[in-house]
């Protein structure tokens, strides 16, 4: 199976500040997050950390997928 997905540039933060994930003590980075976005545009699953360490499983992403596209993935 493959993925198609989109990495995202944010030039002036407006994006990290409209999800609320700025790290304002960091200045201009955001916190770690992971977004899973349907076709739709909605806000499946979304996982912020503190901790850049921290992330999320692979195994809890494809489960975020497989909510949305049972039958498109593994």
């Amino acid at each position: 199976m493959s993925l198609t997905y989109l990495n995202l540039m944010d030039p002036g933060s407006t994006t990290i500040k409209r999800y609320g994930i700025l790290n304002e003590a960091q200045g201009e980075i955001p916190h770690p997050t992971a977004i899973v976005i349907d076709k739709l545009g909605m806000i499946r699953f979304i996982r912020v950390d503190e901790d850049y360490k921290k992330r999320p499983t692979n195994e809890e992403l494809l489960e975020a997928i497989r909510r949305i596209y049972p039958s498109s993935a593994p």
